[in-house]
């Protein structure tokens, strides 16, 4: 059955739940418990189907997801959306589907499968169950077991994660999912690609620095996961290199507001100028935050006791060794998907598992 299915696989359900909530921005309070409508349009359509058909007939008013147990109604249909083409998915904890009636749990389909929900027969669901329980038992040996940190997050690591997606997709538009990620993300990936055209339009091939021209955004519950098993002091600094438009940084400084402060080094100035636009969407306690633009394999970071690098695949030891040199012995260095050589000594390694089906591992060196 669908709730044996959800009761043997909840933990992977879960992350790739939480995943897409946050990808969409919800503003989730785990005290309010309010939440502003997304599109979850990059939840698999088949998941929503099966469950769909599994927990109920047709509702008659709009839900929303929630990671986890912690589900909000709202009485406002999506935009443009009418009530024939929204469908209920019980896919949280069992004990939800057992206690909770049909219309406690809701999710948001495409015209063509609300359609094809409606006038599903027998066959058809049983066919959509069998594919997407060959789905999840395919995504369940994907998931390797969680290194020496695992990506739960803690209450108070959730709602500091909520402020700044929120601070940064803000409006309803900017959470609306495309397959990129949220408008909001694929506005900001633009702006990168056009600050870095206007950085290298005129200059030769040879004298283009390529900083930073990769634009990316590390999820930052993942974030929380390595700043807690990098385990700070309180009074260190921070600082973020490649810092784009200070997403990871401004995350760091919200998660750990004990730091002195956080420092965001961009290579491109637009971006920087971006950052500290969003600096003051972010409501709440949080670190003290400085962005600046500069090239970090020139920077002296003497002053730093921990330094991110984030989702850094493309930068080469070339790029990060000149300013590891700068580092005092002790510093601590996380990284995404980026491994150190020698100098440095591994402290923790962070499985991500909420990945959808690729997955990143951080890590947590200190310099020896």
């Amino acid at each position: 059955s669908v709730q044996e299915f959800v009761q043997h696989n909840k933990r992977s359900i879960h992350k790739y739940l939480r995943r897409t909530v946050r990808e969409a921005g919800l503003s989730l309070s785990l005290k309010k418990m309010t939440t502003k409508m997304g599109c979850l349009r990059s939840f698999s359509k088949v998941a929503l189907a099966a469950f769909a058909v599994a927990s109920c007939s047709q509702p008659t008013a709009c839900y929303a997801f929630a990671p986890v147990s912690f589900v909000t109604k709202t009485t406002t249909p999506l935009k443009n959306q009418r009530p024939s083409n929204t469908v209920v998915a019980a896919v949280v904890d069992p004990w939800i589907l057992q206690e909770a009636s049909s219309s406690s749990l809701l999710a948001y389909s495409d015209d063509p499968l609300g359609d094809l929900m409606f006038g599903a027969n027998g066959v058809v669901v049983a066919g959509i169950l069998a594919a997407f329980i060959a789905i999840g038992v395919g995504f369940v040996a994907l998931v390797p077991k969680v290194g020496s940190a695992k990506f739960t997050l803690t209450e108070e690591e959730e709602e500091t994660v909520y402020r700044v997606v929120n601070g940064f997709d803000s409006k309803p538009w900017e959470k609306e999912l495309t397959e990129a990620g949220t408008k909001g993300y694929v506005n900001r990936r633009r702006q990168a690609v056009e600050s870095k055209e206007a950085y290298q339009k005129g200059k030769l091939a040879r004298d283009i620095k390529d900083k930073s021209l990769r634009y990316s955004e590390a999820d930052l519950g993942f974030v929380a996961c390595l700043l807690r098993a990098a385990q700070p002091l309180p009074g260190s600094v921070l600082v973020d290199l490649g810092s784009g438009c200070g997403r990871s940084t401004l995350g760091c400084a919200t998660i750990f507001p004990d730091f002195s402060k956080c420092v965001g080094i961009e290579f491109l100035p637009e971006l920087v100028t971006l950052a500290n636009g969003y600096k003051s969407k972010v409501k709440g306690k949080m670190a003290s935050v400085e962005f600046r633009s500069g090239d970090f394999a020139l920077e002296d970071l003497s002053e730093a006791d921990l330094v991110f690098v984030g989702p850094a695949s493309y930068m080469s030891d070339k790029d990060l060794l000149p300013a590891f040199e700068t580092l005092r012995s002790g510093a601590k260095i996380m990284t995404v998907d980026k491994r150190l050589g020698a100098g440095f000594a591994l402290i923790a390694q962070v499985d991500d598992p909420s990945g959808d089906l690729v997955l990143n591992t951080g890590f947590v060196y200190t310099k020896l």
